[in-house]
């Protein structure tokens, strides 16, 4: 019953000052051990997976170009299409502890542009630190944590610095309270 009570505390202070509280950095970002495995003095992620719509096809060497201008690795199968007939690629993002604010505003917005909505985030813990997803099946419904459009909206603030983007990421999938830890 107290900590019913302390987390509706909690959740009116954050509802009424609009403010999240600070997240302590071992939660936020990876251990100091942690080696990215590319060159971070140009962009902070180092791998990028994309799904997309089938009708992006001809749109591939555009995208391709694209991702390279942001001096990211880009390998053959780093954009991939969904069937012709399949549906639309889930309406997800994974973002990695260690991309950079401005990195992560690029692929959300990237995600809006070629996708059309983000309507999921999964959970940092499950990529590495330098990894972005854009439209991946790779996990269940347990790992992708809905997201409202205003909320979204407050991740693409260009006012955030890297650790308020992750405080606010953090928050949004409420990573702190996973009830079935699965990593």
């Amino acid at each position: 019953m107290k900590r019913l009570m302390m987390a509706c505390l909690l959740g009116f202070f954050v509802m009424f000052t609009g403010s999240s509280l600070a997240v302590s950095k071992e939660y936020l970002f990876p251990s100091s051990s942690y080696k990215p495995t590319c060159d971070t003095s140009k962009i902070t992620i180092c791998t990028i997976e994309i799904w997309l719509a089938h009708k992006h096809k001809k749109q591939k060497k555009e995208l391709r170009g694209f991702l390279k201008s942001k001096s990211i690795k880009v390998l053959n199968h780093t954009i991939q299409f969904w069937r012709p007939k399949g549906g639309h690629p889930p309406t997800n993002i994974a973002i990695g502890s260690a991309v950079s604010a401005e990195d992560a505003r690029m692929a959300i917005d990237f995600a809006l542009k070629y996708n059309d909505r983000v309507d999921l985030l999964v959970l940092r813990p499950l990529n590495p630190p330098n990894y972005v997803a854009i439209a991946t099946s790779a996990w269940d419904e347990l790992s992708q944590i809905p997201i409202k459009p205003e909320d979204l909206e407050r991740l693409r603030d260009p006012k955030l610095t890297t650790e308020e983007f992750h405080s606010l990421y953090y928050e949004l999938t409420n990573e702190g309270n996973v009830q079935n830890k699965f990593y």
